[in-house]
């Protein structure tokens, strides 16, 4: 898979959440970017994690194994940045275009 980076799928993966987000009303003086924590600062619920998932599996076209990614030592994680995710994508989708 050419031109793939960390880069790359994190601007998508912020343009998916502003998709998601855009009419909650939050106040995001500070924009989105890697740093930007899915509950703490977008108020991201467990549906809307599955939502999100969801639409990054639709936009990437193939299942990604969120499980792995969402759970840690059988619990679930807290909060994710973006950057966690994207780099949890592009490993994803390297391994699968291997």
């Amino acid at each position: 898979m050419t031109g793939l980076s960390t880069e790359a799928i994190e601007q998508t993966l912020i343009e998916i959440i502003k998709d998601l987000i855009q009419d909650w009303g939050l106040d995001l003086n500070d924009g989105i970017s890697g740093h930007t924590m899915l509950a703490v600062d977008l108020q991201f619920a467990s549906v809307d994690i599955i939502q999100l998932c969801v639409a990054i599996e639709q936009h990437y076209n193939q299942k990604l194994g969120f499980q792995d990614l969402l759970m840690d030592d059988g619990r679930y994680v807290s909060d994710l940045s973006i950057s966690e995710i994207a780099n949890f994508l592009v490993n994803r989708i390297l391994d699968k275009g291997r």
